[in-house]
């Protein structure tokens, strides 16, 4: 089916069957997707199909005009029981308590048999979040192709200043109608595709750590997030320009990331350090030190600097590990103010050192090892020149301009340096920076690569 119309089903694989690609049993998918102009159609198939009476849409004052009062007048005529949750935010709506704390109430007052949500990653992850702790299922109708969490089944919360990711579940259908897509601020598209231009630094982080640390790694499972990615760096600018067509390949993209996501039971798969920058500037805007950005804006920015410390660690690669990562300093104390005693950041410290005591003896492996790991993330960086052209489409060229698309983005070189040194106290995930701080090479390379180039 072309792009334009592109469905997708129920898992082919059962999740009792081992994958062939890496041996373990990942859950099965159960969303159903539909992209195409016929996505409102299937989405209230879906609904007579599974006997949903009584629904509560949840959106804002954007995605009411977008498509959640249409959605909303349509069910109506269907006979259905339509309770509204509207958010009466246009913008700085986050996914934090107070907000849960509405859709949960919403929810509970309703008594529906489910949830549809219409609008992109906020509220996405608010119900997300709130069906997961009330017990009820939920639909997704996107309003833009702006990021990748629509199929997830993590929601991404911000308690107290801190991006946290909490198990959640998946929507049970994704319809995203493709003239509500086109029609989103061209902005938004520019985050979708920043968003997505991040999986080729996180494929390279979590192959690092099958190599160094032995995490599980599923080439079958990267491989549906690296095919995506491959086809929206063909023609970046075609897909920025509008194009219909294009933005439906972007969408698809973002959902088959969030669908591999879910197969994998983590945001591994498509989330490395690149997010853990962007999780860094989500916290220094919740302290009042830099201004708040989109997600998948940030995200491309810290791609454009990952890509060259990844490089960087490929060349060195062999080098042995002497310094544990996560070593506090009052100089990280500054940056991530009274973040640095919370509960989060401790049990990162905590996990990073006991992870660095089990793998530093035995790093670099023997040359045979080592041999294969370079070549597995070689492979990896292969597709790295097309990120970079991708990242010039969005305004994000070597010289190190601050703008991408349509919005500025000011970042600078001591805000930039401190990411890069500390950004990995952000998740205990392994990643690029704990090897290269590992290495004691991490302070100066986040100096050398945050100093203005042109």
């Amino acid at each position: 089916m072309s792009p334009a119309s592109w469905r997708a089903g129920v898992a082919p694989a059962p999740g009792d069957r081992a994958c062939p690609g890496c041996g373990q049993v990942h859950p099965a998918a159960r969303t159903e997707v539909v992209i195409g102009a016929e996505a409102l159609d299937a989405l209230v198939a879906w609904l007579d199909e599974h006997a949903w009476e009584h629904v509560v849409v949840v959106s804002d004052a954007n995605t009411d005009e977008a498509v959640a009062d249409t959605l909303s007048r349509r069910l109506a005529t269907t006979r259905r029981r339509v309770t509204r949750c509207r958010f009466p935010e246009r913008a700085g709506l986050a996914a934090d308590e107070e907000a849960t704390e509405t859709a949960r109430a919403a929810l509970r007052a309703a008594g529906p048999d489910g949830a549809l949500v219409a609008g992109s990653g906020t509220l996405n992850d608010i119900t997300r979040f709130a069906t997961h702790l009330e017990s009820l299922d939920y639909l997704s109708v996107p309003t833009a192709a702006s990021m990748d969490g629509y199929a997830s089944s993590v929601a991404a919360m911000q308690f107290d200043g801190l991006k946290v990711s909490f198990s959640a579940r998946a929507p049970l259908g994704i319809f995203a109608d493709t003239r509500v897509l086109a029609a989103a601020p061209a902005e938004m598209t520019s985050w979708g595709l920043g968003d997505l231009l991040g999986k080729a630094t996180a494929r390279f982080d979590w192959l690092l750590s099958e190599a160094v640390t032995g995490e599980p790694y599923c080439p079958v499972i990267a491989e549906a997030v690296a095919a995506p990615l491959e086809r929206c760096t063909r023609d970046p600018e075609g897909l920025l320009a509008g194009d219909e067509e294009g933005i439906s390949t972007l969408a698809a993209g973002l959902v088959e990331s969030g669908l591999a996501m879910a197969m994998a039971g983590s945001s591994r798969p498509a989330s490395g350090s690149e997010h853990h920058c962007s999780h860094f500037w989500d916290l220094l805007a919740h302290r009042g030190l830099r201004g708040h950005a989109p997600h998948g804006l940030q995200v491309a920015h810290a791609t454009a600097a990952i890509l060259r410390l990844q490089l960087d660690a490929l060349d060195r690669l062999e080098a042995g590990l002497s310094v544990p990562p996560g070593r506090r300093s009052t100089e990280e104390d500054r940056w991530l103010g009274e973040s640095a005693d919370s509960e989060q950041v401790e049990k990162v410290r905590r996990e990073k050192a006991e992870l660095w005591e089990a793998y530093a003896p035995r790093w670099p492996p023997p040359p045979s090892e080592l041999a294969d790991a370079r070549r597995r993330l070689e492979s990896a960086s292969e597709g790295f020149p097309r990120v970079r052209s991708a990242l010039r489409a969005l305004g994000i060229p070597p010289d190190g301009s601050d703008r991408l698309g349509l919005q500025p983005f000011e970042l600078d070189p001591e805000t930039l340096e401190a990411t890069l040194r500390f950004a990995n106290r952000m998740r205990p995930r392994f990643s690029v920076l704990d090897l290269l701080e590992s290495q004691g090479r991490l302070d100066t390379l986040a100096r050398t690569t945050a100093e203005p180039r042109g």
